[in-house]
């Protein structure tokens, strides 16, 4: 850790932006687990992130020279409705590092104390919710599927208080190429502020978008909405195409680097369901599975607004509102040709993917397990042998056989490309649970264990068959949601 450089980009801008903030350590505080694949984004391996010196640092006793903590500001619309001032509140950036091949994380603590933008929170975080966004970022990077990403996760003996009960806080260390937020610009534009909204948007652009740098200053603020725009709707297509819901869809949880973002109520949806939601206080279920690509259109429709200052006209230009459709539908539709095994498009590929959707949410169908079984099947006398499944599935794999005589690969040519984009194993919820239950028992077997298998989720292991199928009638109980 030592031999990094840190810097902090936020203490370049505007004294608005941000706060000084110093983290308050844990009591007894320990490592839970350390994430070689994070580390060696950073150059080093597990032992160096895991020693004494790493373990005083990002408990906050003893920070390496550089690392300058601050708290940002910035609003959002939670649930649809504004709110002008969140902010940091128990998020504290310790700065940006870079490696010797050029790319640049931003590294953070999250659940490391009080921020001036804590409200009334205490800035912790419980053990439970930690674990869970620690798999979780892991899970969708392994899908191909961009989130911050988990280098380590500290326990303590800090206790907390959640819901009337009793829990034991801890630290997520997380990285990100950026964690800028929408809600960033909301915050000036909202207040009226165009002259820090505008310096705003020159301070991310030189340090985040170095591609508009050679362009007309004029065309900054279109082309930056553009990219922005059409990261997002990447990002939610590959969302729906693995069937992953954020479950908290504000635009201040949403990233201009169109990285994924404060995994709290989240999940995979295993049985098919378009109404499927990990979020019990989604009361109006505005954040549901079927809702994520209208509510990515919207949010990206917040952040122009707060750009209308910054534009040559205040009304947001059409081609914005057209952009993010197009960038879905094209990038949905391709990820889910490649989650059937199809190589070459087809126009009918639309109405094959509808009708399947249909067939999966009637039958009641695993999703990820159907994609691992679609690609074992084998034509036998012309037909796919497809007993096993639904009455639905079995005729809609008629046509899917009329798709792939479109083809001209082989069965196996086509299972191998299935299989090396269909996880057999995601984060379902029972093995969360599980792994949290043991992690509050101070047993992280489980934990590592999961996080292997979701950081590989493509490669078949011999006895881990528990780990691949659906939760089994008896379980672990349902942990309360964190």
């Amino acid at each position: 850790m030592k031999t990094l450089r840190w810097t902090n980009h936020w203490l370049q801008g505007s004294p608005s932006f941000c706060q000084r903030v110093e983290p308050t350590p844990l009591d007894s505080p320990y490592f839970m687990h350390c994430n070689a694949q994070a580390a060696h984004l950073l150059g080093l391996d597990v032992g160096q992130v895991s020693n004494d010196a790493a373990l005083r640092c990002f408990n906050g006793d003893e920070l390496l020279p550089g690392m300058q903590p601050v708290a940002t500001a910035y609003a959002g619309h939670q649930f649809g409705i504004f709110t002008s001032r969140l902010g940091d509140g128990r998020a504290i950036t310790l700065g940006q590092t870079q490696r010797a091949n050029g790319e640049t994380y931003e590294v953070q603590l999250k659940g490391a104390g009080l921020t001036p933008y804590s409200r009334t929170l205490d800035g912790r975080y419980p053990l439970g919710a930690a674990v869970r966004e620690y798999l979780a970022g892991e899970a969708l990077t392994a899908l191909g599927i961009l989130s911050t990403r988990a280098l380590c996760l500290l326990g303590s003996q800090t206790e907390i208080r959640r819901q009337e009960h009793s829990e034991t806080a801890a630290i997520l260390v997380r990285m990100a190429k950026s964690h800028m937020r929408f809600g960033h610009f909301e915050y000036f534009h909202h207040r009226d502020d165009i002259d820090e909204l505008r310096e705003l948007f020159v301070f991310v652009t030189e340090q985040y978008f170095p591609e508009l740098l050679n362009e007309a200053a004029e065309q900054w603020p279109l082309r930056f909405l553009e990219i922005v725009i059409e990261r997002t709707a990447r990002l939610i297509a590959g969302w729906q195409s693995v069937g992953f819901v954020h479950g908290v869809m504000n635009t201040d949880n949403m990233t201009l680097s169109g990285e994924t973002l404060d995994l709290g109520p989240c999940g995979f949806m295993e049985a098919y369901d378009p109404g499927f939601s990990p979020n019990p206080g989604d009361d109006q279920q505005r954040y549901q599975y079927d809702q994520q690509p209208d509510i990515g259109r919207w949010n990206c429709l917040a952040l122009a607004q707060a750009f209308t200052s910054l534009l040559p006209s205040p009304t947001i230009p059409a081609c914005l509102l057209r952009l993010y459709r197009q960038t879905y539908q094209q990038h949905y539709l391709q990820a889910m040709r490649t989650k059937l095994g199809l190589q070459t498009p087809h126009p009918g590929d639309v109405d094959l993917v509808h009708s399947l959707l249909s067939a999966l949410a009637r039958s009641n169908a695993d999703y990820a397990g159907f994609f691992r079984d679609l690609a074992r099947l084998e034509p036998h006398r012309g037909l796919f042998a497809r007993t096993e499944f639904p009455v639905p599935l079995q005729n809609w794999l008629g046509s899917y056989q009329d798709r792939l005589r479109l083809e001209k690969s082989s069965p196996d040519q086509r299972r191998e490309r299935m299989n090396r984009v269909n996880p057999c194993y995601v984060l379902r919820r029972h093995l969360l649970d599980q792994a949290i239950q043991s992690a509050e028992q101070g047993d992280f077997t489980e934990l590592g264990k999961l996080l292997e298998l979701v950081q590989n989720p493509y490669e078949e292991r011999p006895g881990m068959d528990f780990y691949s199928q659906a939760q089994p009638e008896a379980s672990f109980p349902t942990v309360q949601s964190l």
